[in-house]
């Protein structure tokens, strides 16, 4: 390879005009577009050895998965390991572990893992090819996918053998759309025993999108897929003809869609509870100052700026725009005012007077963390247990800094193997510090003169926002000796 940042020289001119050339090896002058086929052929050796890391780094995962199912004493509690599931326990561990030091979720360990098996015992030839970097990751994954709930062996050789051939030569597109012809010739399932096996995947995946956006995704079956796009357009193509409605076509499907779904102006409108941020000073904030501030956005007079309205949020996504915090607010039948909550009836630190934690204690984690607190767990905190961080069992106290939202899965883990936060049973025993909440800084708004515009008023707290304190994520150990460097970011 050679070091293709180096400028390239000028080199003599010749009767046609200028030539410009650049020292080769050994001081031979070569052409620029020789310099260039040099270039890219340090890209194609990159590729190359980008595939072979790829291949190794599938492989290591799935050892280590197996590993752990072939001793499942490392993880599992030794009162536990006569149990029928300590082998799982044990593989979900070690899966646990790497998504904490590989920075990826859980399932993605297992898949990888699970890809790494069915390649090897399944796909031989074609995971030779991966291993000498001759293929990409996207290709062997599109082949394993292919095969999947495939039961005939010798097709799935046959499948291997002309696959192989052709990794590395064609696109991933390409080559998924001839893994599935090929498929399709070898197997002996009708399309009818396929698509059932198919249909038992079907989900819906939320994505986050930048700028308070949302993707949808649905994997259904194509005839419902084909019904909804009909009545969609239909419906779009109707809405469009409307006199004054200036939305792309795109604009009504979506927006349509979104009506359905959450039964916008019907009686079965969506009643699920959707925890929305809002600083309390936005709240107090008269409306005619908020209508004020829009009128200047439009106008672009001066106002005064307000910060505290611009950091809504909603859980689990985060950030929402000034409008959307100020549609909640006007349009909300009722508030929860959490930021208050150390000085209502209802206090957040209950010591040993109760185990189970009161909803504001819930809603207040819920905001602090948004997340499951195991460090790369992207689990919803709405949707998570909430777990005693030192143990009810142990003296561990009922108050908002001993717990911590655990998703299912990891909160099994805590008790059943060695792969727990630091704090609990069999590690560091430790107490919680209590952290008192701060007073909360005077929102009520300076005095005017009889004059004065409202919408003009110059706040005196206007650089003070109400936030919790950034969460406290556990640290946690591993009988491999792995312990988790957390991160405690706001979740603003």
């Amino acid at each position: 390879m050679i070091d293709s940042t180096g400028e390239a020289g000028s080199g003599p001119e010749g009767a046609g005009g200028a030539f410009d050339g650049a020292a080769g090896p050994r001081g031979v002058t070569i052409s620029q577009a020789e310099l260039l086929d040099m270039v890219m052929t340090d890209a194609e050796q990159f590729t190359f050895e980008t595939n072979r890391v790829a291949a190794r780094r599938l492989a290591t995962i799935g050892r280590a998965i197996r590993m752990a199912r072939e001793n499942p004493h490392i993880y599992v509690l030794p009162e536990l390991m006569t149990r029928a599931e300590a082998r799982d326990w044990a593989v979900r561990a070690a899966a646990t572990e790497l998504s904490m030091r590989l920075l990826i979720p859980t399932a993605t360990v297992l898949n990888e893992a699970a890809e790494a098996h069915t390649l090897t015992a399944r796909l031989p030839k074609l995971w030779l090819e991966f291993l000498d970097g001759a293929t990409s990751y996207p290709i062997v994954r599109a082949a394993v996918e292919a095969i999947t709930g495939w039961d005939d062996d010798d097709a799935v050789a046959r499948f291997d053998t002309e696959l192989a051939g052709i990794a590395g030569r064609v696109t991933v597109a390409s080559f998924r759309s001839r893994a599935k012809r090929l498929r399709d010739r070898l197997s002996a399932a009708t399309m009818a025993e396929r698509h059932r096996r198919a249909l038992t995947e079907r989900r819906v995946v939320f994505e986050d999108a930048p700028e308070g956006m949302i993707w949808l995704h649905a994997l259904i079956p194509a005839l419902d897929g084909a019904k909804i796009r009909a009545r969609l357009n239909a419906t779009a193509k109707r809405q469009s003809q409307v006199a004054g409605d200036t939305r792309t076509r795109d604009q009504l499907r979506a927006d349509q869609l979104s009506g359905w779904l959450t039964g916008t102006g019907t009686p079965t409108a969506v009643q699920t509870r959707v925890l929305v941020t809002v600083p309390l000073i936005a709240g107090l904030l008269e409306k005619p100052v908020r209508d004020a501030r829009v009128s200047t956005e439009t106008t672009g007079s001066a106002l005064p700026a307000h910060p505290w309205l611009d950091i809504a949020t909603i859980d689990g996504y985060g950030p929402i725009s000034t409008e959307t915090a100020r549609q909640i607010f006007d349009t909300a039948t009722a508030f929860r005012r959490l930021i208050v909550d150390p000085i209502t009836a209802e206090p957040l630190h209950l010591d040993r007077t109760q185990y189970r934690p009161s909803q504001a204690q819930r809603d207040w984690l819920t905001l602090t963390y948004q997340r499951c607190s195991r460090p790369g767990c992207n689990s919803l905190a709405a949707t998570s247990d909430i777990d005693h961080i030192h143990d009810w069992a142990h003296g561990g106290r009922t108050d908002i800094d001993n717990l911590a939202p655990l998703c299912p899965p990891e909160h099994k883990l805590k008790h059943v193997t060695l792969l727990r936060p630091e704090g609990t049973p069999r590690s560091e025993n430790t107490t919680s510090e209590r952290s008192p909440i701060g007073p909360l800084p005077d929102t009520s708004a300076p005095a005017c003169g009889p004059d004065s515009d409202p919408a003009a008023r110059d706040w005196s707290d206007e650089g003070q926002t109400l936030q919790p304190p950034s969460p406290r994520l556990p640290r946690w150990t591993s009988p491999t000796g792995y312990r988790s460097t957390p991160t405690a970011d706001p979740p603003f």
